[in-house]
């Protein structure tokens, strides 16, 4: 019974809207044709309210006309408001098929009687702006007041008129008589504010002289000061004519350069390929005149600044093999690091010098370079502070050589292994297993440094334990003996052979003979091997740790008592 009654209420909802389709058709275009209507009364109603004010607008003081002035354009611009609110939503039914051919007439006499409006507010503004701007002092405070509500309102009537005839081209209206008008005063405009850029550029560059020459004249400073801000000013409202030109299809690439100098800034629109060509001409343009007059003298530059960098060039190499061959041949006790840092520094103080001497000679002043060269200098130690710790771990290593390139030293809390190299930064380790460790200077210096081949002389400890039962002068003698036949261990200082501690497992002697640095190993490796060896012929035991343990069978009493 449900589903009957669910199909039936189906049934009558899609009957009803089939019904009411061409119904709710007809309403849409009553609604937008009542929409349509409502706008243009608001319109009209705006435009009334506008007629009263021109007609009462003499009848009010000179301080009132400027305020009636300002509402007036107010009232203009919402009207513009409502009539482009019209326009696009007509653009909207156009595109549905809907729009009503009586409103688009009404709508284009509109239009037509706006952009004659907006063209004689032009013509007006200008007139009045020219004869106010004539009657204030250059470059005054008022003078720029008014240039820059000129510019303010300018703005706003040119971006109508271009937004209005964008509507009417999309209308389908007729607008080229409108169009052309308006590129012919956007492109005088374009070109006044090119010309503003040049013109106030050098008056900015005259009013810094007379400051240099007068520092205390506060009259050319304000009057700097004013000619900046109106450069600023008229750079937005030129960007914005650069923008409405483009949009009413002009070619405004040129423009474009002139806001690239002015403003430095790269947008999208300076991106476009005309663009960046015509700027790119015009630099290899000026490159190219530069390059005429002035090529010459720079090649000739160019070639002794060559020529005097290979001289000293060759000159470091010169001082290098000289300092080297000196520092080898002297009896001074260096270390190789020293001489390193030594020779590196002799010859690169000579580039230096070779490159500050080109530099003068092709004209470059040095004393802003030294000064750049210090306030960096600073700025890097400040941001290497750890680099710079290691550094003067290095040249404390440098001064106190606790190690030099070719030792076994232990650093840096247990790395071993033979000095690679070192700078004064960092010294490089090659661990016995061949591995590069690079430990930074600062970690060595804080920690205790062990140089194993530091002296000439090393003593081998040796511990080697025999049996509680074994013969101990016995087993002395055979170590004296190993020790004393051994090629490699030194008479002098005498070897030492020692009862040492009656152990827990085994009665320890200490082996210590004297070697050369270099034949450590091999010692101990010889002496524990022969050892070895001639105990096992001599009957001589080696113990390994061991326990006894004693068990005692309980008696009867205690076997009673456990009980």
């Amino acid at each position: 019974m449900l589903k009957e009654l669910t199909r039936c209420c189906s049934a009558l909802l899609l009957g009803a809207l089939l019904v009411c389709a061409p119904i709710t058709s007809a309403m849409a275009a009553d609604s937008g044709s009542d929409q349509a209507t409502l706008l243009l009364e608001k319109y009209q109603r705006q435009q009334e309210r506008i007629e009263k004010i021109r007609a009462n607008i003499d009848q009010v003081s000179s301080i009132e006309q400027a305020a009636i002035s300002h509402r007036l354009l107010e009232r203009h611009l919402h009207a513009f408001e409502t009539i482009n609110q019209l326009s696009q939503y007509l653009i909207e039914q156009k595109a549905l098929g809907l729009a009503d051919e009586q409103v688009l007439a009404q709508v284009e006499q509109i239009i037509a009687q706006n952009n004659q409006d907006l063209v004689n507010g032009i013509e007006k503004q200008q007139a009045e702006f020219n004869k106010a701007y004539s009657e204030e002092e250059a470059d005054s405070i008022k003078a720029f007041q008014l240039y820059i509500e000129h510019l303010a309102s300018s703005d706003l009537i040119y971006t109508a008129m271009v937004q209005q005839i964008a509507n009417q081209r999309a209308l389908g209206f007729s607008a080229e008589v409108e169009k052309q008008y308006l590129i012919d005063r956007l492109y005088t405009r374009a070109e006044s504010f090119s010309g503003m850029v040049g013109l106030v550029g050098k008056k900015r560059e005259e009013l810094g002289k007379l400051i240099k020459i007068t520092p205390d004249d506060q009259s050319l400073k304000d009057q700097l000061a004013v000619v900046t801000e109106q450069l600023a000013v008229a750079g937005e409202s030129f960007k914005l004519t650069v923008s409405l030109l483009t949009q009413m299809g002009f070619d405004a690439s040129f423009y474009q350069q002139t806001l690239l100098k002015l403003g430095g800034q790269i947008t999208t629109d300076v991106l476009d390929v005309d663009i960046l060509g015509g700027i790119a001409k015009r630099w290899l343009e000026r490159l190219t005149e530069y390059f005429v007059e002035h090529g010459g003298e720079w090649i000739f530059k160019l070639f002794l600044l060559v020529a005097i960098y290979y001289i000293f060039r060759s000159l470091s190499r010169l001082v290098r093999k000289l300092m080297t061959k000196s520092l080898d041949s002297s009896k001074l006790n260096l270390s190789s690091l020293m001489k390193d840092m030594i020779i590196s520094s002799v010859a690169r103080v000579v580039i230096i010098i070779g490159i500050l001497f080109a530099l003068a000679q092709v004209g470059i002043s040095l004393a802003p370079i030294l000064a750049g060269l210090g306030v960096a200098g600073f700025i890097i130690g400040f941001a290497l502070q750890d680099t710079l710790g290691n550094f003067a771990a290095g040249l404390m290593i440098l001064i106190y050589r606790p190690y030099d390139v070719g030792d076994m030293v232990e650093v840096g809390g247990g790395v071993f292994g033979k000095v690679k190299s070192m700078n004064l930064v960092s010294t490089t380790i090659l661990t016995i297993d061949n591995q590069t460790l690079v430990i930074p200077n600062s970690k060595i210096w804080g920690d205790v440094i062990k140089n194993v081949t530091a002296q000439k002389l090393r003593r081998v400890d040796l511990v080697f334990g025999i049996g509680y039962s074994d013969d101990i002068e016995k087993a002395e003698a055979v170590l004296n003996e190993l020790l004393e036949k051994h090629p490699m261990v030194l008479p002098e200082p005498e070897p030492t052979v020692k009862l040492h501690v009656l152990n827990e497992s085994s009665v320890d002697f200490i082996v210590r003979p004297w070697v050369k640095t270099d034949d450590y190993w091999d010692v101990y490796w010889d002496i524990t091997r022969e050892v070895k060896m001639r105990f096992d012929r001599d009957g001589i035991s080696i113990p390994f740790p061991q326990r006894d343990v004693h068990f005692y069978p309980a008696t009867s009493e205690a076997a009673q008592i456990e009980k």
